[in-house]
């Protein structure tokens, strides 16, 4: 697998900032301007991505599901799940080529999950940079065969997925030979209760498959996106909306604009501390050590030519003399001057016997 994928201008993976995905999803509310405004809050943000979704509602639900078994007929009544994701859930496909340009001309990249084969060829049109699947699509490798031959880079989520069937999946991609994959670690209960998440997958998977993991993060702060930044996330995708009241299933667990460059700037900030695993001192730190470490120190006045003893010394701030750990070229030698109290010993101020 590739330790580093490119999708458009962006590099994503090891020794790379996590790229981040604002998803959008259904918080749009069939609303234009809605949708133009999500898009300008993720650019002040800072928000690498936005994503949509596209699909065939009567393709991917049986007419028979109804909003009571998706336990969503508190919003919407008791109606055919697929009426309600076509005239409430999707954007409206003639807005995708608008939006798509939108995204690019802020400095961001544009997504989707994709479902159908015929979706990906739509979105092609546009200029469709990479292959979102969903977790519901984990296993569906019919679909993922298919959507190979765009020989796009594919993101893929793990929600509901079970250790062999993730394994799987990438064995699926590793018989294809398609090694520009990234996997998001995943939780597919909205919202997950903090231990359903599970973040050590991320280090589990990475050190399992040797390939990009990130996160799809569900949970209704971004406490938890953070943590998975300091565990390895190269992918970090969040739920943003306008108002976290409006109607809707997923607006209640999304973040709204404050909160979307909170993400970003907690994410970047975090990223800027974790730094390098070898062990180096800054400049500044190294200063430090002169004014804040230990030097032997004259604990009272020594006389020249008589013998330093340990009880004639302390060890102090700052540590400009001769350190701690070469107490031994001191202890036991002879003073060459006659050396004050509380005066910072060197070495010119002592010869051996």
């Amino acid at each position: 697998m590739k330790k580093i994928i490119t999708i458009e201008n962006k590099k994503i993976g090891f020794n790379q900032r996590a790229f981040t995905i604002a998803e959008i999803g259904s918080n749009h509310n069939r609303d234009k301007k809605t949708v133009f405004k999500l898009i300008d809050a993720c650019a002040e943000a800072g928000f690498d991505c936005v994503k949509f979704q596209i699909y065939d509602p009567e393709e991917a639900f049986s007419k028979k599901e109804t909003t009571k078994d998706v336990k969503l007929d508190h919003l919407y009544g008791l109606k055919p799940w697929w009426i309600v994701a076509r005239d409430k859930i999707l954007m409206p496909r003639e807005w995708f080529e608008e939006m798509f340009d939108y995204i690019r001309k802020k400095k961001m990249i544009p997504l989707s999950a994709i479902h159908r084969v015929e979706d990906c060829e739509f979105l092609m049109k546009f200029g469709l940079p990479a292959i979102k699947l969903a977790s519901i699509d984990l296993n569906y490798f019919q679909l993922q065969k298919k959507l190979l031959k765009f020989k796009l880079p594919i993101i893929f989520s793990t929600g509901m997925g079970t250790e062999k069937e993730i394994i799987q999946s990438v064995n699926f991609f590793k018989k294809n030979k398609k090694s520009d994959i990234a996997l998001l670690h995943c939780n597919s209960y909205y919202p997950p209760k903090n231990n359903m998440v599970n973040l050590n997958n991320i280090k589990h998977f990475e050190k399992k498959f040797k390939m990009i993991v990130g996160y799809s993060d569900h949970t209704e702060d971004n406490y938890t996106a953070f943590a998975s930044v300091v565990l390895g996330a190269k992918i970090i995708e969040k739920h943003i909306t306008l108002d976290k009241k409006y109607k809707g299933a997923d607006h209640p667990f999304a973040i709204e604009p404050k909160e979307m460059k909170d993400f970003i700037y907690g994410i970047r900030k975090i990223e800027e501390t974790l730094g390098s695993e070898k062990r180096k001192l800054s400049k500044e730190e190294f200063r430090n050590r002169l004014m804040i470490r230990r030097s032997i120190v004259a604990k009272k006045d020594i006389t020249k030519g008589s013998v330093i003893k340990e009880s004639d010394i302390k060890y102090a701030r700052p540590g400009t003399g001769i350190p701690i750990t070469k107490s031994k070229t001191v202890i036991n030698k002879i003073a060459k001057k006659n050396i004050k109290s509380e005066t910072i010993i060197s070495q010119l101020m002592v010869r051996k016997k």
